[in-house]
């Protein structure tokens, strides 16, 4: 399976991580759960597409993490309620999943994700 494909998922809700599973395997992604926010270095060296936090209060956890993967290619998802979309965006998020997770808004997460880093590596060059 490709680095590329690679969904990092961080906190202890068992039932997302297994609906998320489920999900990723679905969609032939492979997905890390962490329970505990990793070390910048350990996320770099596992060359994820994208991180998961299973909440917004993980994800404010995380800030130290969020801020040193900014200039890499590594996206930020979270899943949150709608209503808390905006603080998830000034937190660092590039998209959010919402309550409750389906399999399509779990699908379109992704397809932004790969698009938005298709967009922004070419843009680059």
């Amino acid at each position: 399976m490709p680095e590329s494909s690679k969904i990092i998922l961080i906190g202890n809700d068992t039932t997302l991580a297994y609906l998320i599973g489920r999900y990723a395997e679905r969609s032939d992604h492979d997905v890390i759960i962490l329970q505990n926010i990793p070390a910048i270095e350990e996320v770099r060296g596992l060359r994820p597409l994208a991180i998961l936090f299973s909440s917004l209060d993980g994800l404010e956890a995380a800030q130290t993490l969020v801020a040193g993967l900014a200039a890499h290619d590594i996206l930020i998802l979270v899943c949150s309620s709608l209503s808390d979309e905006v603080r998830a965006r000034e937190l660092g998020a590039d998209h959010y999943l919402p309550h409750p997770l389906t399999y399509d808004s779990f699908l379109t997460a992704l397809t932004t994700v790969k698009t938005s880093a298709k967009r922004d590596k070419t843009s680059n060059l």
